[in-house]
């Protein structure tokens, strides 16, 4: 059995392509990696033979994604804005902290290729087209892959 942590991409699209030193960029993306800590404040870690998108089982019977629990949004003045789902997470038994892993630019116009870059060319890109990226699509950004990272008790 392998432990592991989980982790989303947050994918925010412009109202249309960007034409940036050369290339076409149709989307902008965040890594983030998830903790989960239950009512003891003990880390929860996910478990199983292969590193797997999971549900995280509820105090009151149900389960959900992580990508349930926390809204990555575009906010037009700190780019970025991150909300607890506190109506699922107040009864849940469990809270749960985040940091951005990594940061990419989707190159390509219909078969996009993700490319990573930095925070600071990350951030310069989403100010400078910030109308761009003030849309409906991103008040909740999409995430549409998963990630993992191993960890050794």
């Amino acid at each position: 059995m392998v432990k592991y942590r989980l982790g989303y991409d947050y994918v925010f699209i412009p109202n249309e392509p960007i034409a940036y030193k050369g290339e076409d960029v149709s989307s902008m993306s965040v890594y983030v990696l998830f903790q989960v800590f239950d009512e003891n404040g003990q880390e929860r870690l996910f478990e199983s033979e292969e590193l797997e998108d999971q549900r995280l089982s509820l105090k009151n019977g149900e389960s959900c994604y992580l990508t349930n629990l926390v809204r990555c949004s575009f906010d037009k003045e700190t780019i970025l804005s991150f909300e607890r789902n506190q109506s699922v997470l107040k009864d849940s038994g469990y809270t749960i902290e985040w940091t951005i892993d990594s940061y990419s630019k989707d190159v390509g116009i219909g078969f996009a290729e993700a490319q990573e870059i930095s925070k600071e060319e990350w951030m310069d890109m989403m100010v400078q087209y910030r109308e761009l990226f003030d849309n409906r699509d991103n008040e909740s950004a999409q995430s549409v892959a998963y990630f993992t990272e191993e960890v050794t008790v």
